[in-house]
């Protein structure tokens, strides 16, 4: 955990946030949108509650709002937690646990947190059911999750997709209302992404199989003999990033797809949706 200034925290947020730039439309999105809704809904002195908290990045989408109080992550694998920051007021903490017992925490929260985690938890029911519970009464959640048009650029990335109705269904079997349900992304972030990573994806399994087959499909052999290879077709997609006309031709394709998705909301790549807990 590192101790820091609140300038110094808020000028890391934005430093994390500007990484967004050099990844995937859905990401830009998620980075742009999640501290606008955490301002909406999330009061301004809260404890809040991170599901699938990962590297426990997500912290710094409310520093970035200016809240102030006490976060918590939770993550069945931790992840290089000793890296998060802490700014005055606003105390960083995590605990390797399963999402599945989330009402089981033995506290409750004032704004809860799930971005793009829900699809990898098996039970996902039951842990919409532990979140209402871990919410206090009249409190909400954000949550992302990709939707079914993201299976051609994910692949089977998790247990699952969604659409509008799941969500609802998940939403109403937890005892939950929906306050917001909108789509993430458009066709022309679909586009971009499709360009971006399907061909590297297929020249990334075509390179791979080639090479194990070489070595008698002995995969551990082959990553042993050529390690650089093997890391050369495991970033394949990412090489242009390593450049500076790279960098600005990535940058400058997301912004305008962050434009077109506007007048093209078809092939939503996700959706995000404000719950609430009712009143006691």
């Amino acid at each position: 955990m590192i101790a820091v200034t609140e300038e110094q925290a808020l000028v890391a947020a934005r430093a994390k946030a500007e990484e967004a730039l050099y990844g995937s439309p859905f990401r830009l999105h998620i980075t742009r949108l999640a501290p606008e809704y955490i301002r909406r809904y999330c009061p301004p002195q809260a404890s809040v509650l991170d599901i699938g908290c990962g590297s426990g990045r997500y912290a710094l989408f409310f520093i970035e709002a200016g809240i102030k109080g006490a976060y918590l992550g939770i993550d069945i694998n931790p992840q290089r937690w000793e890296e998060a920051i802490a700014p005055p007021g606003f105390a960083v903490a995590f605990r390797e646990w399963d999402a599945h017992r989330v009402g089981e925490l033995g506290a409750s929260f004032d704004f809860a947190l799930s971005l793009t985690a829900f699809e990898h938890f098996a039970d996902d029911a039951r842990v919409a059911r532990g979140l209402a519970q871990a919410l206090k009464p009249s409190a909400h959640a954000l949550i992302v999750v990709p939707a079914t048009y993201s299976y051609p650029l994910y692949g089977r990335h998790g247990h699952r997709r969604y659409t509008r109705h799941d969500l609802r269904k998940l939403a109403n079997q937890a005892g939950l209302k929906i306050v917001e349900l909108r789509q993430v992304g458009g066709l022309a972030g679909w586009l971009f992404h499709f360009a971006w990573f399907f061909p590297a994806h297929v020249l990334r399994l075509s390179g791979k199989a080639l090479l194990y087959a070489l070595f008698g499909f002995n995969r551990e052999r082959a990553r042993r003999t050529w390690p650089r290879l093997v890391r050369f077709f495991d970033r394949l997609g990412q090489h242009h990033l390593a450049w500076r006309w790279g960098r600005r031709l990535h940058r400058a394709g997301l912004l305008l797809t962050q434009k077109l998705d506007r007048f093209l909301p078809l092939c939503e790549v996700g959706y995000l949706t404000v719950l609430r807990r009712p009143p006691a």
